[in-house]
């Protein structure tokens, strides 16, 4: 039975074609969602395969290749922290699966069959939803370098259940600060939470903060990128004014959490001292890893 349009078949919410000439063989998605678009498309990339524009990718390797080869590339590029954790993944759960398979074989099948062994193996949602993130890259890395013309897979995002924030009763505010004293390895964590406790900043919008946003003279702060984009202006007590300008500052920086490069600390800094913290005084509500 004849397809009712011939080279164009719906995937998801684009349309895919699939063109042979010449012996040759060429498929990807027309990124078009309505099929007028999707025909002219698809007689684009006929034309293109004709005249020898489409290219077959030009080096075939294994899965574990790419893998090894992106890890290469980009580890000036990356944190020393996302590494780790992306070389641990790779290797516990999409090398075994995955590995030794060219890339322009993999299969959607396949990749669900890592994530359900991940799931099965008590891994989060959230961890596995971050090495298929990571694997997305890494062929998106492959495009790139022509070793193939789409990702060979897709799968929708796991669900993922939102878990309730800790609360700090207000009558145990000061012991908490005290633990967090003796949690925190670096200065800055004890006075970015109090900053976070007096202000009601999150903590991006603590780690932002730049000296030139104070107003010394009415003892006020202009919070100058919020998560809405809006500017406004908080009263700063007097003990988070202490706590903030009585703050060693062994580098002259516009920020007033700098990091060792002179850039602000990077997201999540006061999260593992958080999570000690909220642990010892029986307040975490958070799963622990």
């Amino acid at each position: 039975m004849a397809t009712p349009h011939p080279g164009l078949y719906k995937k998801g919410r684009y349309w895919q074609y699939i063109i042979q000439a010449h012996g040759q063989r060429a498929h990807g998605s027309t990124r078009a969602t309505d099929l007028a678009t999707a025909r002219k498309v698809l007689e684009e990339k006929r034309r293109a395969l004709i005249d020898g524009q489409l290219k077959r990718p030009t080096r075939i390797i294994a899965a574990s290749a790419l893998i090894s080869e992106w890890l290469r590339v980009n580890r000036a590029t990356f944190s020393r922290g996302y590494l780790s954790s992306a070389e641990c993944a790779l290797r516990l759960w999409v090398m075994p699966v995955i590995g030794t398979l060219p890339v322009t074989k993999v299969t959607t099948s396949q990749v669900m069959e890592l994530r359900a062994r991940m799931l099965e193996a008590g891994c989060s949602a959230t961890y596995a939803n971050n090495t298929m993130k990571t694997l997305k890259a890494i062929f998106n890395f492959g495009i790139r370098m022509k070793y193939a013309q789409e990702i060979p897979f897709h799968l929708p995002k796991l669900k993922v259940q939102k878990q309730p924030r800790a609360i700090v009763p207000a009558n145990r505010v000061h012991e908490f600060l005290e633990a967090v004293n003796k949690a925190a390895r670096n200065p800055h964590i004890p006075v970015i939470i109090r900053v976070m406790f007096g202000l009601g900043l999150r903590e991006a919008e603590v780690l932002g903060m730049r000296w030139e946003w104070f107003d010394p003279e009415q003892r006020t702060y202009v919070v100058g990128k919020a998560k809405g984009k809006e500017a406004r202006v908080i009263p700063v007590p007097d003990w988070v004014w202490s706590a903030i300008h009585g703050m060693p500052k062994p580098v002259l920086s516009e920020w007033v959490f700098p990091a060792e490069d002179g850039k602000p600390h990077r997201s999540q800094f006061t999260k593992k001292a958080l999570q000690k913290v909220c642990g010892e005084l029986g307040v975490d509500t958070q799963p622990r890893c």
